[in-house]
């Protein structure tokens, strides 16, 4: 997206304020507008340390309670492409959340925050950060993971590129069942995750790989450019077809929100997969795809 796609602006009021900028300082001092303020997770700082507390504890109050709870997380994780709060929300978890939560320990005198005693669902923080019997905690969401959900073909995270995990997913996972077993017997959680990679399976092979060799298939025809990304009207098709639906079915299936795995996620995914097929046997009969000559708000006007 950053590549011709948003400018600037559009970046530093939507882009980094959750992943984070570069803070900068003009020649006298004075942070850059546009990489400051912001409280990005991912900020780079300018004494060379990376992330943001405030992301989570907001400043002033650097509150652990605050951190605890869901809603320390919605700005960022929500919306069509990563809506784990509106997934969140509609599972169980969620649910009763909302209808006790006001009554659960979110700080305790021992400072261990426990499942059965201090709160009867988990939240966020719950499942990715906090200690949780022999599982310690953790300020790297990464653990836990068995699965790269967030990539257009679902991959182990020891395989993702950008930030390879340093252990296995089998690792990450038995830490993951272990979290679900505080509450959950280990048949239920057994069958949680095989029904999961059975989600995985059905995405990569029946919508992502057919697609994503069509696409290939447009730019080895010439009917798709190389030279710029977001030009013509397919490649925003298969764009959203992985970062929107794609995402949608998959993490609504890993946290249980059968209306995410389903009406916005599959459902959705195969009215895009019929509609991209069709339209790129189309362009590839007439050579040529529909192209946008201008974009607004990019960085070449």
């Amino acid at each position: 997206l950053i590549h011709g796609v948003n400018n600037e602006v559009e970046r530093a009021t939507g882009c980094f304020a959750c992943h984070g900028t570069v803070v900068r300082f003009d020649g006298e001092g004075r942070p850059v507008p546009g990489t400051w303020p912001n409280v990005g997770v991912g900020r780079a700082n300018p004494d060379g340390t990376l992330g943001s507390c405030t992301s989570c504890h907001t400043r002033h109050a650097f509150s652990v309670v605050e951190a605890r709870k869901p809603e320390a997380c919605d700005q960022c994780h929500l919306g069509p492409d990563h809506p784990q709060i509106e997934i969140y929300n509609e599972s169980k978890h969620g649910t009763i959340y909302h209808a006790e939560g006001d009554a659960w320990s979110w700080r305790t005198d021992d400072m261990r925050w426990m499942a059965g005693r201090d709160y009867r669902a988990p939240t966020c923080a719950s499942c990715h950060m906090s200690e949780a019997g022999d599982v310690a905690g953790t300020h790297d969401v990464t653990e836990r993971l068995s699965w790269e959900l967030q990539a257009p073909l679902t991959i182990r995270p020891e395989n993702f590129a950008p930030f390879p995990a340093p252990l296995s997913w089998r690792e990450e996972r038995e830490k993951m069942e272990a979290v679900c077993m505080q509450c959950h017997s280990s048949g239920w959680t057994g069958s949680h995750f095989i029904n999961l990679d059975r989600v995985i399976e059905n995405y990569n092979e029946n919508y992502y790989r057919p697609v994503q060799a069509m696409f290939a298939r447009l730019h080895e025809a010439g009917v798709l450019s190389d030279d710029s990304y977001f030009d013509e009207r397919l490649e925003w098709e298969f764009y959203e077809f992985w970062h929107h639906e794609g995402r949608r079915a998959r993490m609504g299936a890993a946290m249980m929100a059968p209306d995410y795995a389903w009406w916005h996620g599959f459902y959705e995914l195969k009215h895009r997969y019929g509609t991209f097929m069709e339209e790129a046997e189309r362009s590839l009969r007439s050579g040529r795809d529909v192209r946008f000559d201008r974009i607004p708000g990019t960085l070449e006007e």
